[in-house]
């Protein structure tokens, strides 16, 4: 094995924590739009409305690229480092696709 292999692997066990921390995030500000849409429904806030609509949506997005979200932002904590800055270079955003057997 290579020598970068114990900071590829701290790469991507911060990754992970972000994307569940993100994930977590997101999960609880949906819920808390769920409870309050009744609210402001009743009270006529029809600009809070539409922030809470707008930013699920942008919420709803950022679920489906969740992964390259989390290295995104792993790369803008670590990447300024040296230590780091050569295993980044190797690393993308896009998850891997399983390879086909022919």
């Amino acid at each position: 094995m290579t020598e970068q292999d114990p900071i590829v692997a701290k790469i991507r066990r911060l990754q992970e924590n972000i994307a569940v921390g993100l994930g977590v995030i997101i999960a609880l500000t949906m819920s808390v739009y769920f409870f309050t849409y009744a609210m402001l429904v009743d009270k006529g806030l029809t600009s809070l409305l539409w922030a809470q609509g707008l930013s699920a949506i942008g919420m709803l997005l950022i679920l489906f690229y969740l992964q390259q979200v989390s290295f995104i932002i792993t790369r803008f904590l670590l990447g300024g480092k040296d230590e780091y800055r050569d295993a980044f270079k190797n690393l993308s955003a896009r998850p891997e696709k399983p390879q086909q057997r022919s």
